[in-house]
């Protein structure tokens, strides 16, 4: 694959693969791997219409043809098909790429961080993880409303010796904070409680966008030294044989000197509890472990 940096890790086997795709280039490659698995579904704010494109048609020939000749220019096609097929991908291609269709386990990080929005989908099979990110950055409109203005660019992430844990981190606000003097939770009612239950229960793709609306004095109540949120983070895993139920579901929000973690939300109010990045961490670390081998996860 020439277009990609391929780092060494601390194994011989841990080769990682980042590479960027526009638009069009994942508009073609999506369609051709869902040749392959008809049934199967892309992650959430990935497909066509994400990018305001259309389900249906959503390149023209010559966007399509650019893109085809595009993916073989970085070593992922072999030709342009006369339709988006997946005969048409590199056998390594199809090995990593597949497994964002047919993974054991999937993890769903929505997060925040200022101005940007990130949507990353992990998915892990057979100790070798597969990952998708996009990123939007909130632009004020004339108007004075908010829109969100989105990078024409899929990241993709493939590794052969796991590192999931280390890969839905990345996708986290970066700021740490020092350690929580009072780790107290404090249970908090407010009408946009509502909004955030339902945002947590459906597993919504711009469900820090509706986080964001917490109110400072529910921040007060609590004793966060900062009240003013920078950042938020929603993350979820599922198995792929549980009929689609979340086997983990985790929602943070973040402030210059604290992170804060919310658990039992309802339509009447939320529980919220003071934390730090390394619990987010080892708590992230203790769901994922149980969901696969502790050696894959790290």
């Amino acid at each position: 694959m020439s277009a990609q940096t391929v780092q060494q890790g601390r194994q011989a086997r841990s080769r990682v693969a980042h590479f960027r795709l526009d638009v069009a280039e994942w508009t073609v490659l999506r369609r051709a791997l869902l040749s392959r698995v008809p049934a199967a579904v892309t992650p959430v704010g990935f497909a066509p219409e994400a990018f305001g494109l259309d389900p249906d048609e959503p390149l023209t020939a010559d966007e399509r043809a650019r893109a085809w000749a595009s993916l073989q220019l970085r070593g992922l096609a072999t030709h342009t098909p006369r339709r988006d097929d997946v005969t048409a991908l590199t056998p390594s291609c199809v090995l990593g790429m597949l497994m964002l269709l047919e993974s054991d386990v999937r993890v769903d990080v929505s997060s925040w961080s200022g101005d940007v929005v990130v949507n990353e989908s992990v998915a892990w099979s057979a100790g070798r993880t597969a990952a998708l990110a996009r990123r939007r950055r909130r632009v004020r409109t004339p108007g004075g409303g908010t829109v969100l203005e989105q990078e024409p660019v899929v990241e993709v992430s493939l590794s052969a010796a796991g590192g999931l844990l280390a890969q839905v981190m990345h996708a986290l606000p970066h700021h740490v904070g020092g350690p929580p003097a009072d780790r107290s939770p404090v249970r908090v009612g407010w009408p946009e409680s509502a909004a955030i239950a339902q945002a947590l229960r459906l597993g919504r793709e711009d469900v820090a966008l509706h986080l964001s609306g917490l109110p400072a004095s529910a921040l007060s109540v609590l004793g966060a030294v900062s009240t003013e949120l920078t950042g938020g983070a929603c993350v979820s895993a599922a198995r792929r044989h549980d009929d689609g139920a979340l086997a983990f579901h985790g929602v943070w929000l973040w402030t210059e000197a604290d992170v804060v973690e919310l658990v039992d939300a309802t339509t009447h109010g939320v529980t919220l509890r003071r934390t730090d990045l390394l619990r987010v961490r080892n708590g992230l670390l203790t769901a994922l472990t149980g969901l696969l081998h502790a050696e894959e996860v790290l």
